[in-house]
């Protein structure tokens, strides 16, 4: 491509250049530029690489339509993978590189093995051969080649917010028919809001030569933007509507760009009362042999780019035209100085006012032509030239303009389920029938003069308020006249017809694609990705159903159209995200004594809460500092935070009867100030959750769910009480994060707790194993329960939740010299396996049940119904071969967690299993240790099984999974 900046014209400020880089080159452009502009000022030809063939690709268009300018943006607020150069306003120290071709886009090695391949790599040939001898061989390879650019981690500094508002009316473009709209609305008292993406109002009147009732069409568009503000009006420019929803809901997209770059982004949630769609519509490329060469462009993108941004495509500009903007295209370029161009036209009787115009500013014109080949390598060199008789001529050209219409963008009213209409006149789909509210206007009607687009969005103003204005008057005819169709070079190998830049899909892939019956538009769709980019098909769907119409012997119209869904285009994650990005998407959740672990240089891990692991205070690395912990448990004391556990209240009268349903133990008969162990179940049967449940007195109970399902039990018990038993007098409340929970674990626990100052007897005889006290500690007040998930003497101390850091400290402070020792979550889970202790998930599975882990006799016990009772006495649920919890000790090898265990007779895989490893740890009292679900397990015991896990087959004795202290003597010390 020759593209260069002209000497004048355009609406940048060429008082302020630019600096950037392209693939570390050096390059200036001016404010007012887009990337795509300042990299065609700079005669960038290729950028990138076509996915499937890898052929090089320039900038084709100026706006979200280039299906080929994908490119690595940073600047100075963050990075972006992939965005189209037209959609990004340039900044200076903006670095810019190429996301495909390697080594670089101008020599990329694949291309060679694709020239090879292209043959054989139709639509389709995935499906076809990618298949032996498994898809998984080619996958990983698929994935890499396919898609632009890679996110490297990082999160960029881009502010991010959301906004909610509505308005009587909202209109969509600021191009003409959106201004005539507004202009019409002007004095109603309506509550306005107009919407467009770019930067500046006023759309195609930013480029063209329009004169609207006498002014020039930009003087005018500014003047209307300026009257709608005066009149409280919102204009938000920069601003895309992404997507059309039920009731007039539309999500909106506003991006804040500074002398850095794109410095923050905002989600609008809006709704209208009316609508008017003013969307405009995009050219539509010609399609013929080797159309995807750089400096093959869009015809109103060549007038936007020397209009608006004074850069030339090129120094011998071409025009391939099937209607009268191409002409306007050819007079544009001369005006702007550039060698007066060659115009190939494909109609016989083009519009004699271009034609003559075009004529007598000496434009070289072929009537009712095509071209059969664009030549050239990385760059358009020339053009081969076909009249209606046949004779063929050479013309030397290094850009090319194609115009084969226009293609409104319905796309928003298509959201809301219009469907969309082929009208014959425009040679496009239209939607002439709009969601309850909307207007249409302009070129997303298939308006094609100037003169109409004004009119119909003057009407669609007034249809929402009859203000009795009149309407704006064009000047200047400006249009594109009658439009013939040519879907497809009549000359020339479809097999280089490109109908896809993106995809790499021919016409060729659609001619196939209907030979194998793929003529449904949406199969047509998949199996060639026509559409499928991230252009949403905006320059090729038009021309890949016509060309499907042809081949199959249908009209256009029969052939219908693809689903049109949200967003309108490319969005970014982190708008949609918002806040919710690190801490703000999973927020860590802090204990209250956090600080005093932070102190002992803990080692965090998310737990749900941001709870020790281990402490590196209590050893070198965390299997020496873990060793420490569990010993200081088993020999002296171990202060843990325990405040995650979950605390939920129930009262009323009815408190009682009420927590009984829920739990498999009869709490029917828990006296206040006992505590009672159990499990909830599902109404099948299945465990959902274990815990301690406290008898405060007759009318309070505190359960104690486990830390991960804190806040899912208080849900569980609130629903059952509004859907099953609203008549139950008892009040819920969820109080984890209120307490702080520290357990002193050891046989100096009771020793230790002396020294904290509680105000209630804490002797063995007083206080014992299962019973829960209130009262208060060195003043405080707290509810201490004498429970244990170690197997040792322990006190779980709750205060207020601002107390839990002075306790932490006070425990460890006041117990130095009993060796009281920060605990941390392995060494507790591991000692918890010592002593052969349930933990929910770990050692349970989405079947298991109370039966199966030696609950049989309290569930047959308890008389009075509970919530997964009946389920509990299904035959499948008795069956002798159940999976149920034991001990498993290694015979040779220590076991691996998830082992699976082999059935009887077998020693090597594959063969049937009977069950798995569920927990292992490395015990200093008993060593390898484990607990398992093994299908008959309870009357297994002593029995020799074989575990296979990485790759290796070992053997294990089952035993009880009480590993320490099997009469509880430590626990009732």
């Amino acid at each position: 491509m020759s593209g260069y900046r002209l000497t004048s014209g355009g609406r940048i400020d060429r008082s302020r250049p630019l600096n950037f880089t392209f693939d570390g080159r050096a390059m200036q452009g001016f404010a007012g530029d887009t990337l795509a502009s300042a990299m065609l000022a700079n005669g960038v030809g290729t950028l990138g690489r076509s996915f499937k063939y890898h052929r090089p690709r320039g900038i084709y268009a100026a706006g979200i339509e280039d299906p080929n300018a994908m490119l690595e943006v940073v600047d100075g607020h963050g990075r972006e993978p992939a965005l189209r150069a037209g959609q990004v306003q340039l900044v200076e120290g903006l670095q810019v590189r190429s996301v495909t071709g390697w080594p670089s886009p101008q020599f990329d090695l694949a291309s060679l093995a694709t020239r090879l391949a292209s043959p054989f790599m139709t639509a389709g040939f995935y499906y076809k051969t990618l298949k032996w001898p498994n898809w998984s061989w080619y996958e990983e390879a698929i994935r890499k080649a396919a898609g632009f650019g890679a996110p490297d981690g990082s999160v960029d500094a881009r502010g991010r917010e959301y906004r909610h508002a509505s308005c009587d009316v909202l209109v969509i473009g600021a191009g003409p028919a959106g201004l005539a709209a507004l202009r019409s609305l002007q004095g109603s008292g309506r509550e306005v809001v107009l919407v467009d993406h770019a930067p500046v109002a006023g759309g195609a009147l930013r480029w063209e030569d329009a004169r609207i009732d006498g002014q020039d069409g930009m003087a005018w568009a500014d003047k209307v933007v300026a009257d709608c503000r005066a009149d409280g009006g919102k204009v938000l420019l920069n601003t895309f509507v992404t997507g059309a929803y039920e009731g007039n809901f539309f999500t909106l997209i506003e991006s804040f760009v500074d002398g850095a770059g794109l410095r923050a982004e905002r989600i609008w949630k809006l709704r209208a009362r009316q609508v008017v769609m003013a969307t405009g519509s995009v050219d539509r490329p010609l399609v013929c042999q080797n159309n995807d060469r750089p400096g093959v462009l869009l015809s109103a993108s060549v007038r936007q780019f020397i209009g608006e941004y004074g850069v030339a495509p090129g120094k011998r500009l071409a025009v391939f035209t099937n209607n009268d903007s191409g002409y306007l295209t050819a007079l544009r370029a001369i005006q702007a100085g550039i060698e007066a161009p060659v115009l190939i036209d494909t109609r016989a009787r083009p519009s004699a006012a271009h034609l003559e115009a075009a004529r007598a500013a000496g434009v070289q014109i072929h009537l009712q032509a095509q071209i059969s080949d664009i030549q050239g390598g990385k760059a358009v060199r020339s053009l081969r030239v076909i009249d209606h008789a046949g004779a063929e001529q050479r013309i030397s050209c290094d850009a090319l303009a194609l115009a084969g219409g226009a293609t409104p963008m319905i796309h928003l009213a298509a959201h809301r389920g219009a469907r969309p209409v082929y009208d014959e006149e425009s040679s496009s789909f239209i939607c002439t029938s709009l969601p309850q509210g909307w207007h249409g206007a302009g070129a997303a009607t298939g308006a094609r003069e100037l003169s109409d687009v004004l009119v119909q969005g003057h009407a669609a103003g007034q249809a929402i308020a009859a203000t009795g204005r009149d309407a704006p008057l064009a000047d200047v005819p400006l249009g594109m006249g009658e439009v013939v169709p040519m879907w497809q070079a009549a000359t020339g190998s479809p097999k280089k017809m490109f109908v896809d830049l993106q995809n790499d899909v021919k016409a060729s892939d659609v001619q196939l694609a209907a030979r194998e019956n793929y003529v449904s538009v949406e199969h047509l769709k998949r199996y060639t990705t026509l559409g499928m980019g991230t252009d949403q098909g905006r320059t090729s769907n038009i021309n890949g159903l016509a060309i499907m119409a042809a081949a199959t012997g249908r009209e256009v119209a029969k052939v219908g159209t693809t689903t049109f869904r949200p967003p309108y285009t490319a969005t970014r994650m982190g708008a949609i995200a918002h806040h919710r990005q690190e801490d703000g998407y999973a927020p860590r959740r802090l204990m209250p004594a956090h600080g005093a672990h932070v102190a002992l240089a803990a080692q965090f891990e998310d737990f749900g809460w941001q709870r020790p692991d281990w402490y590196e205070c209590n050893g070198a690395d965390r299997e020496a500092a873990v060793r420490t912990e569990m010993q200081a448990v088993r020999n002296a004391v171990g202060v843990f935070d325990a405040s995650p556990l979950g605390k939920v209240e129930v009262v009323g009268p009815d408190a009682r009867e009420f927590i009984n349903k829920f739990y498999v133990s009869n709490l029917a008969t828990l006296k206040p100030g006992r505590i009672r162990y159990s499990v909830m179940c599902h109404d099948d049967g299945i465990i959902f959750d274990d815990g301690v449940v406290a008898c405060v007195d007759d009318n309070f109970f505190l359960a104690g769910p486990t830390s991960g399902n804190a806040e899912t039990v208080a849900a569980w018990f609130e629903r059952w009480r509004q859907t099953e038993w609203p008549g139950m007098a008892v009040a819920i409340a969820p109080v984890t994060s209120n307490w702080a929970a520290i357990a002193l674990a050891g046989p100096k626990a009771r020793d230790l707790l002396a020294r904290l100052g509680p105000d209630f007897d804490i002797s063995g005889e007083a206080f014992a194993h299962m019973q829960f006290r209130e009262g208060s500690i060195g003043g405080v007040p707290a509810r201490v329960a004498r429970v244990s998930f170690t197997g040792e003497l322990q006190y779980e101390i709750a205060v207020p939740a601002r107390y839990g850091h002075a306790l932490m400290q006070a425990a460890l402070r006041e117990g130095a010299d009993l060796g009281a020792t920060g605990i941390g979550m392995e060494a507790w889970l591991r000692l918890r396996l010592e002593k052969g202790y349930l933990h929910l998930g770990a050692d349970t599975n989405g079947r298991t049940t109370p039966l199966d882990i030696g609950m049989g006799g309290v569930v047959k016990k308890k008389a009075a119904d509970f919530i997964g009772k009946r389920a509990l006495s299904l035959p499948f649920n008795a069956l002798e071969n159940r999976e149920e919890l034991v001990g498993l000790k290694p015979v040779d090898v220590p076991i691996r967690i998830g082992a699976r265990i082999l059935a009887e007779g077998h020693d090597q895989i594959p063969c049937p299993t009977i069950g798995n490893v569920t927990s292992v740890c490395d015990s200093p009292l008993a060593g390898n240790i484990a607990m398992g679900l093994v299908e008959g397990g309870s009357k297994r015991m002593g029995q020799r099984v074989k575990l296979y896990a990485e790759g290796r087959v070992s053997e294990a004795e089952i035993c009880s999974p009480v590993f320490v202290d099997p009469k509880n003597e430590r626990l009732h010390a």
